[in-house]
């Protein structure tokens, strides 16, 4: 068959099938006197009959099949999809009648230019039916070409007579792979966030060499999300729609509107920095320690998130537009007694809707309300330019409560879920789902597990069905392409929430108070979130698993004075500051979300919070929705039944060895590996560990992608990226220095593949412990064996390393200013890493070159090694003791119970710090002086009193800390 119909039917087959007919038919309808209707000849009403052969493995004898396949309006003929499957068995049959209207159509049929020459004059009326166990179904369909009528009906007759024969050995499996819903599945609701946010190799069955796992499962997993990416892949158009978002939330305290809100709706250049806003990027300290950049390698080579950004640069500076949609959180609207039990009244809905469109100036005749939901106190508003309206549809409402019983309106949430369709000429473009959530969780700090138990609590309940009371409260879009089948919470492609949190800050009130009080300014923010209970029940994964919050660099938003006495920055006397009011989100690789501001408002004093807002820019891939579910479908059909295929995958691996050569502390370097199936079969591979209870490789080295899929011919390329940060070199610092192991790709019912790995451990004495590197004969590099120590009864003195550094800066530094201005430059650091290691000279200025970045990069290396200790200088169990010392003396007394390798080490560095504290310059006043030593002190006591992390001894105040420190510095 050489036509393009036939050829674009026979593309859209597996190889287990044959193409045996195709025709070319209408769709139409009779008339109750058996004339025919008038139909359209567009691409509307065209359909192709296919009929189609398959045979099993083993087995002779066919099953056949007809496919109806329709065209996709305004594509090519190549664009086909299977609209409805049915197999010819003893349920289907067919029968061709004389139509009464009989014309010649000089049109020319698809693809096949001397159709017209062969046609008959007559038109002729196919009937297909299938018999169901409720129904049947018929298709009334008209054709002019007898010729491959009659090879179609020849074809049917036969497959018909092979199944009467062969009845009961049949079982047409392989149809489903024609039906939409198959191969689909995955588009008609996004993927669960959860689901999407884990590594695609910790879905898949435990594993290891000898013992691969459910191999038929871990194909099916694959195989799912390779083809979902995949189809997005080849239907996309190449261009981005930009959604410009912003999110705000306010607890009014049962207030109603009595100020101007535009500083809350409206983004400005530069808003944030009238709150003391400062860029999180820079840093407060060029000594900051920096981050493990493994992490940000195989973050972004997974696919960019908003997770990747989350400690990005905040854009306050970019060019100002106005957001195309507003959703506005509001709680405690109303604290009446009444309120908890029911509220029925929109009043005061009403009052704060029209007070935002009035905060949007003249801007706000652009913008309508798109919809709304209260729960009692709880209002969530989302307004959209009007211009944008069309864009929006599906739009559903979920409520929950969280307080009192559990019903009561007083805690709880509401939530809007929608779709947003962006606009595009000539093609469907698919939606992009879009969820918010506006919460109020417990108060008080104590009740910080309520929190962590309400937000998974409403994480359950919040359920979107579909609604029936759109029109009163909402613009919704008639046609949309999800499903009206009810959506969980984390079935978004991006996922917010603006809400009243109420985290605490783990901390006594005096301390909140006195570092937000100290200088400069808002300097303190980041060692105040350190003790933020939702940033810790984050991290412990207890609550917001996998969301994004950007860096805070605005003053707490609760709780501010209302009629009450207030302190000197205005914050209630009896209530301690807190960021209780918060905006995370959490978004799919296909969405690229850029955060652009994030920021609080005190120029809004009406209650006794401030509202905060948050800038989103997302940016959504346009795909073709249609094009797209071809493009499934084909590759389901491609790719369906490899775990049953009577074949054996194969690939070859290149290189079989990989010498990573020398591997230093904190140096990242990469290796490829090509991976290339040369089988006849698609090919599922993952690596796996040697052995159960192992990683699948060492901590210090990443494999990007761990799991794959090929089709035969293809070739990928696996990234081996080496990284040892603190947590590997303590380790590696203790082990020979010969690297030595195995990595094993599995193929899914196929054989194991071994990568032989070598390498050798340069040693440092960064991550070691201070014992150790007491003890240490010279330099660390030279050591053969990590037990080459110096004898115990050598006099302990601090280490080698530390006092070199303290020495060059006590000779080199006269300007204390020098350790905390100028850029950092991590080639200078790594440089200087590697002298103190091997014992060589630091490197030498030039005549007339600036000593600055230089001191900047010692000050800094001289902190990530104290930092980078295995136990603190000062040992955890002792820290509630300093924080006892009222004097210097009392301070100095407690040294003898520090041991012995921690006291030297103390004496140096705060006699260090004390002569830096004490360098004048001709411009310095003594008050500058005294900053400069608190400024000493609170950068090196966290580090020098790090917190246990275990949890066995309490954490204590850092402004303890910092006080027992200037004991000795100040």
């Amino acid at each position: 068959m050489n036509g393009i119909m036939e050829a674009a039917v026979q593309s859209l087959l597996r190889s287990s099938e044959d193409l045996k007919a195709a025709l070319e038919v209408e769709v139409t309808q009779l008339q109750e006197r058996g004339d025919l209707s008038s139909s359209s000849t567009d691409d509307r009403s065209r359909r192709i009959l296919a009929v189609v052969s398959h045979r099993r493995d083993y087995v002779e004898d066919e099953e056949g099949s007809v496919l109806i396949l329709k065209r996709t309006p305004g594509h090519s003929i190549e664009d086909l999809s299977v609209e409805v499957a049915y197999p010819i068995s003893g349920r289907f049959s067919f029968s061709v009648a004389q139509a009464r209207r009989a014309t010649l159509d000089l049109r020319t049929s698809v693809g096949d230019t001397g159709a017209t020459l062969g046609q008959s004059r007559s038109e002729l009326i196919l009937t297909i039916k299938y018999e169901l166990a409720t129904e049947i179904r018929s298709h009334t369909l008209i054709t002019r070409d007898t010729r491959k009528l009659q090879s179609f009906t020849s074809e049917c007759r036969r497959l018909k007579d092979i199944f009467t024969r062969n009845e009961f050995n049949t079982d047409f499996s392989w149809l489903s792979l024609y039906t939409q819903e198959s191969s689909l599945k995955s588009f008609s609701f996004p993927i669960d966030l959860r689901t999407v946010k884990l590594p695609l190799h910790t879905r898949l069955s435990p594993a290891s060499a000898g013992l691969p796992g459910d191999d038929a499962v871990d194909i099916s997993i694959v195989r799912e999300h390779w083809i979902y990416n995949k189809a997005i892949e080849e239907a996309s158009t190449g261009s981005l729609a930009r959604l410009l978002i912003r999110t705000g939330s306010f607890n009014v305290n049962g207030k109603l509107p009595s100020q101007d809100l535009s500083p809350w709706l409206r983004p400005t250049k530069r808003d944030s920095e009238k709150s003391g806003w400062i860029s999180p990027l820079k840093s407060i300290s060029p000594l900051d320690i920096l981050s493990n950049p493994i992490d940000e390698q195989v973050t972004s080579s997974l696919g960019a998130s908003s997770a990747t950004l989350a400690h990005g640069s905040l854009n306050n500076d970019a060019n100002v537009s106005d957001p195309d949609l507003l959703v506005l959180g509001f709680q405690e609207l109303d604290l009446s007694t009444e309120a908890l039990l029911y509220a029925t009244s929109t009043v005061k809905e009403d009052a704060w809707v029209a007070a935002i469109l009035a905060g949007l100036g003249e801007r706000g005749i652009l913008y309508e309300k798109l919809a709304s939901k209260q729960l009692v106190g709880m209002l969530i508003v989302a307004i959209a330019k009007k211009s944008r309206l069309s864009c929006f549809g599906d739009i559903r409402f979920s409520t929950a409560g969280a307080g009192i019983m559990g019903i009561m309106g007083n805690k709880g949430a509401t939530a809007i879920r929608m779709s947003y369709t962006p606009s595009a000429q000539e093609i469907s473009p698919s939606s992009t789902v879009l969820t918010f959530v506006n919460a109020h969780l417990a108060a008080f700090d104590e009740m910080v597990e309520r929190r962590n138990f309400d937000f998974h609590d409403l994480s359950r309940r919040l359920v979107f069905d579909q609604s029936d009371e759109l029109d009163s409260n909402s613009y919704a879009n008639a046609t949309s392409e999800t499903s009206i089948r009810t959506a969980g919470l984390y079935e978004s492609d991006v996922l917010f929430w603006m809400v009243h949190l109420n985290y605490r800050i783990d901390l006594a009130d005096g301390d909140v108070r006195e570092l937000l009080l100290s200088s400069p300014g808002t300097s303190n923010i980041p060692l105040l979130l350190k003790y933020d209970q939702l940033k810790t029940a984050i991290a412990s994964g207890k609550a917001f698993t996998d969301f994004s919050e950007h860096a805070i660099t605005h003053m707490p938003s609760y709780r501010y004075a209302s009629n009450t006495s207030e302190d000197s920055l205005g914050y209630d006397r009896k209530r301690k500051p807190a960021w209780t009011d918060r905006i995370l989100h959490m978004s799919a690789p296909s969405v690229l979300v850029t955060q652009r501001s994030y920021s609080s408002h005190p120029q809004i004093t009406m209650s006794d919070h401030r509202p905060v807002s948050a800038d989103f820019d997302l940016n959504v891939s346009i795909v073709d929705k249609q094009r797209r579910e071809i493009a499934a479908s084909k590759l389901y059909r491609e790719l369906w039944s490899v775990e049953q295929s009577s074949k054996t995958p194969k690939i070859k691996l290149q290189p079989m060895t990989l010498d990573l050569g020398k591997v230093y502390y904190r140096r990242l370097t990469r290796q490829t590996l090509s991976i290339q199936n040369v089988g006849q079969i698609p090919c599922v591979y993952r690596f796996v560990a040697a052995d159960a209870e192992q990683p699948i490789c060492p901590q210090w080295l990443k494999i990007d992608p761990v799991v794959g899929l090929l089709r035969p011919g293809e070739c990928s390329t696996t990234t081996v990226t080496v990284f040892v940060d603190n947590s590997s070199a303590s380790q590696l610092n203790l082990a020979p220095p010969r690297l030595d192991f195995t990595l094993i790709l599995h193929t899914a019912l196929g054989k194991d593949h071994f990568i032989s790995v070598t390498g050798e451990y340069q040693y440092t004495c960064f991550a070691n412990k201070l014992t150790r590197l007491t003890r240490l004969p010279g330099p660390v590099r030279p050591m053969k064996s990590p037990n080459d120590w110096a004898p115990t009864r050598q006099p302990v003195n601090a280490p080698r390393e530390i006092m070199t550094l303290i020495n060059w800066l006590m000779t080199h530094v006269i300007d204390p200013n020098d350790l905390f201005n100028g850029p950092l430059d991590e080639s200078i650091c790594m440089d200087i890493r590697e002298c103190l290691d091997t014992g060589d000279q630091f490197p030498s200025l030039q005549s007339g070159e600036e000593h600055g970045p230089l001191a900047t990069a010692i000050a800094y290396i001289l902190v990530q090694l104290l930092d980078s200790l295995v136990d603190p200088v000062v040992p955890p169990y002792l820290h509630a003791r300093c924080l006892q010392m009222t004097s210097r003396d009392e301070a100095f007394e407690l040294l003898d119970e520090f041991p012995p390798e921690s006291v030297n080490v103390w004496i140096s560095l705060t006699a260090f710090l004390h002569y830096i504290s004490l360098q004048k310059l001709p411009s310095q006043s003594s008050t500058d002086q005294a900053n400069m030593a608190e400024r000493l002190a609170t950068l090196f006591a966290p580090v020098l009193l790090r917190d246990d992390p275990t949890g066995l001894h309490t954490h204590v105040s850092p402004i303890g800390k910092r006080k027992f420190l200037l004991h000795f510095v100040g």
